[in-house]
């Protein structure tokens, strides 16, 4: 039985970290029995009743673990969960967003059958009630653009709330490096494992991303700033392919599949399978 090790940084999250931790621990691959669950949450010491939340949950099996003291940011705080990861998958959750109720068995099925090791599905929008509003499927996402510093300036940034990945690749992650960002240590994480694999594409709904007023997100210049301080110059292929992409972005899921052929996988209805 593989174990899913799920990581949310939180402080302060009171509003929203319950629809958070029920999204993780009702995933029907957990209540199945087919995969046991690690869910680790890094709280920053909160003031609110973000940890009297965490604990009314913490009676799960064992499988919910609070770790709540002072940190320097959300990606200081993530780098302690991921270090104490102990399982065969893994991904990471902010407070306030949450996950399909199905998503574990999705990534299980990718991961047994098709032998990946970084996975990720549809861009899903979320508004502060909670409302599913929007959902884009990518069209591919090639390892070199993520040295080039594109995805989130040219092209679509990676769904952080959608991914999910080996722990294999975690021995070419500098703990102490991401700990220091402050808005882009997920673009460090994906440049460090689109050194060692590609990310897949699943035709599936896994998670989403809760828009609302105030977040750190907000701030796209510190994140761009952050993020092209780990790219390196593209050269003049790099911006035809990333111009053909962006056309791709907007493309019929048939044309998405015929130029991703081994990088995007569909449900086949008929064969009963992921092809």
């Amino acid at each position: 039985m593989k174990r899913i090790s799920i990581i949310t940084p939180c402080l302060n999250a009171e509003r929203h970290i319950g629809e958070t931790i029920e999204s993780v621990i009702g995933q029907s691959a957990i209540l199945s029995g087919r995969a046991e669950l690690e869910y680790i949450i890094c709280d920053g010491n909160s003031t609110d009743k973000t940890n009297a939340i965490v604990t009314s949950y913490a009676d799960n099996n064992g499988a919910i673990k609070l770790f709540s003291e002072q940190d320097t940011g959300m990606y200081a705080a993530l780098s302690k969960g991921l270090k104490r990861a102990s399982g065969d998958i893994v991904a990471y959750l902010n407070a306030g967003d949450f996950y399909n109720l199905h998503a574990f068995d999705i990534v299980l099925d990718l991961f047994e059958q098709k032998q990946v090791r970084w996975l990720t599905g549809y861009n899903v929008h979320y508004n502060d009630k909670s409302y599913f509003l929007n959902v884009k499927l990518p069209f591919k996402y090639r390892r070199d653009f993520f040295a080039t510093g594109f995805y989130g300036t040219k092209l679509i940034f990676v769904q952080q709330e959608s991914t999910f990945w080996d722990v294999s690749l975690h021995q070419f992650l500098d703990y102490d490096r991401l700990a220091a960002f402050r808005y882009a240590g997920d673009y460090y994480l994906w440049s460090r494992f689109a050194k060692e694999t590609d990310l897949h594409i699943v035709e599936a709904y896994l998670g989403g991303f809760r828009i609302e007023k105030g977040q750190l997100s907000e701030n796209r210049g510190g994140y761009v700033q952050e993020m092209m301080s780990m790219a390196v110059s593209p050269r003049v292929y790099h911006h035809i392919l990333a111009a053909f992409d962006r056309v791709m972005w907007y493309a019929p899921v048939e044309f998405k599949k015929w130029f991703n052929k081994n990088g995007l996988f569909r449900y086949d209805h008929e064969l009963q399978k992921w092809v």
